[in-house]
């Protein structure tokens, strides 16, 4: 295994996510990328036509925070001594991963798992189902500390 990448969303389990990332890239001397995706569906939604351009702002506020969690993120890992790269993009989540996994070469996809529930993932769906559907790599999926 050669190439890992990690797909994060900066919540609560990312850490374990990286914590298991870092771990294996470190077990095969692999390159990490690390990828974070930003749907800007979020941002419109919670708004209405007439506020668009405080939406902008906010979504350029928030693409702000996230590239700086990145690049901290990024400089820890690499202090680590791993060789990692950082990837934000906007647009659905799981075909980002797969675009992205296809472009780095990656040998496994690391994800993370949620607390939601069966309704939730009926609706809603889940990245990781998604992922696990469509990679020709294998999928990591981390389960969250408490279930």
């Amino acid at each position: 295994m050669k190439r890992i990448l990690a797909a994060i969303d900066f919540s609560e389990e990312t850490d374990l996510v990286i914590t298991y990332a870092r771990q294996l890239t470190l077990e095969f001397k692999a390159k990490l990328c690390i990828v974070h995706c930003e749907s800007i569906d979020y941002y419109i939604s919670t708004s209405e036509f007439d506020e668009f351009p405080q939406t902008l702002d906010l979504r350029e506020s928030r693409m702000n925070v996230v590239k700086q969690k990145l690049k901290d993120l990024k400089a820890d890992l690499k202090q680590g001594g791993l060789e990692v790269k950082s990837v934000l993009l906007e647009g659905p989540t799981a075909a980002n991963i797969i675009t992205e996994a296809e472009k780095f070469k990656a040998d496994l996809i690391i994800v993370g798992s949620h607390k939601h529930g069966k309704f939730y993932n009926l609706l809603v769906g889940s990245t990781h189902d998604a992922l696990i559907k469509q990679s020709k790599v294998p999928v990591l999926v981390i389960p969250p500390l408490e279930i």
